[in-house]
C-alpha cells in the first residue's frame, strides 16, 4: 500500500495542466501572425519574399521555431535574407531582412519574417 501511494504521489508531482505550462528554457518558441499585420504571416520556402509561399499563418494558428530563443531573438538564430516591409511590434512601419527558420515542411527549410511575427514561449 505504501509503495502504491509513493508511486501515485510521484506521478502527481509531474502532472501539468494544459495552458498553465511555460516553455522550459531552451525550448523553441511558437510563432504566429500579429494583429498589426492583419493577422497574416507568410511562411516561405527561403528567406526571401520572392520565394515560394508555403502557408499563411493567422493570429490563432502557430508553427514552431527551429532554434531555441537567445537573448533578444525569440526564435533563436536568424538568417539574413531578402528585404521585407511590414508593421513592427511598436505599430511603426518596419523594413528588415531577418528571417527565422520554422518547422513547417520539415525536413525542408521554411522561413518567416522576424519583424512581422509574434512569438509565444
Amino acid at each position: 500500500m505504501k509503495k502504491s501511494l509513493a508511486l501515485l504521489a510521484a506521478a502527481a508531482a509531474v502532472v501539468v495542466l494544459p495552458g498553465t505550462a511555460t516553455a522550459a528554457e531552451g525550448e523553441p518558441a511558437l510563432v504566429h501572425a500579429s494583429p498589426q499585420n492583419g493577422c497574416k504571416l507568410n511562411i516561405r520556402a527561403a528567406a526571401d519574399v520572392g520565394s515560394a509561399l508555403l502557408h499563411t499563418l493567422t493570429c490563432t494558428n502557430y508553427t514552431t521555431c527551429v532554434h531555441a530563443p537567445e537573448r533578444d531573438l525569440p526564435c533563436g538564430q536568424v538568417v539574413t535574407g531578402g528585404q521585407y516591409t511590414c508593421v513592427g511590434a511598436e505599430g511603426k512601419q518596419l523594413t528588415d531582412n531577418r528571417w527565422a527558420e520554422v518547422l513547417w515542411r520539415s525536413p525542408q527549410q521554411s522561413f518567416v519574417a522576424v519583424g512581422c511575427a509574434a512569438f509565444r514561449s
